[in-house]
């Protein structure tokens, strides 16, 4: 298939990358800069800042795609951008959204947040609200889009690759015995790792697999258990601190139960392992 990668040279992009290139797709990434991707000429690039509409569509000409994956879409107008670039231009469109689209609860499934139905009055951005931010991305693509369109609900990913560093704030300060404040460590969350997001971005598009869909590890983790198993790694207890602090404050600070369920994906024939399996192999490719 000849496939389009916006913003495909990092963490899980760069994974889909290597294994696209691998299943002998023909690959071309668009990014604002090239970075060492380790493909080299294995694919084909364009240079451009995805925000500028006008030199994005000349680039781009009339070249039709059978996959585009759009890693770096935040918001409404982005969407939109997509829409009026990619119309009659693409088999196969989706969209790397998030599992911020759902409010707190427990086996959250797909039906649980609809763009089709979502309204709002503001536009957000990543920066402003991300959450919401990425409903109104959602539904950009579902109200103007006349592509058939994927939106892959991710949950936080977690990998040594990971540029964030979110996961190595906990390894770290675990590690040297300083305090992190958590709101709940009874709360369950989840998690993907890279390489599953990765294996399963390309699975939707080989199978054609449309509309939302979670993406995550089987079943939720308690953020207590996230902790044990850096604990068992590291050979150190957790210090938890009384009080919050700019500096102590976990990322993963949730107040309640806040995972999905990926029922949907896994009966679409996609194997994936429990989160709990998942998190001690990533957490032990840190040492």
């Amino acid at each position: 298939m000849k496939i389009l990668i916006i913003g495909g040279n990092s963490f899980f992009g760069k994974k889909l990358a290597h294994n696209l290139v691998a299943a002998n797709h023909d690959i071309t990434l668009l990014n604002r800069t090239n970075l060492d991707d380790d493909l080299g000429d294995k694919v084909q690039r364009i240079k451009c800042d995805r925000s500028d509409t006008t030199k994005m569509k000349e680039l781009l000409g009339d070249t039709f795609w059978d996959v585009v994956y759009d890693q770096v879409c935040f918001d409404y107008d982005t969407a939109n951008a997509a829409c009026e670039i990619f119309n009659n231009r693409v088999a196969h469109y989706i969209f790397t959204s998030s599992q911020s689209v759902y409010n707190a609860g427990k086996n959250l499934k797909e039906d649980d947040f609809n763009p089709g139905v979502h309204e709002f009055t503001q536009k957000e951005t990543a920066f402003s609200n991300y959450a919401e931010a990425k409903r109104q991305a959602e539904v950009g693509f579902e109200t103007l889009a006349a592509f058939p369109a994927s939106y892959v609900r991710f949950p936080i990913v977690l990998g040594d690759d990971d540029t964030t560093q979110r996961l190595l704030f906990h390894y770290n300060r675990i590690k040297e015995g300083k305090e992190i404040f958590f709101n709940s460590l009874d709360a369950k969350i989840s998690f993907i790792s890279s390489d599953d997001a990765a294996r399963s971005l390309m699975h939707i598009g080989e199978n054609r697999i449309l509309g939302p869909i979670n993406c995550c590890n089987t079943g939720g983790i308690s953020i207590g258990n996230f902790v044990n198993i850096i604990e068992d790694t590291v050979g150190k207890k957790l210090v938890l601190a009384k009080e919050k602090s700019d500096e102590n404050y976990s990322p993963y600070a949730i107040d309640e139960d806040w995972f999905m369920s990926n029922e949907l994906l896994c009966e679409s024939g996609f194997d994936i392992t429990n989160i709990k399996s998942m998190v001690s192999s990533v957490v032990k490719s840190l040492l």
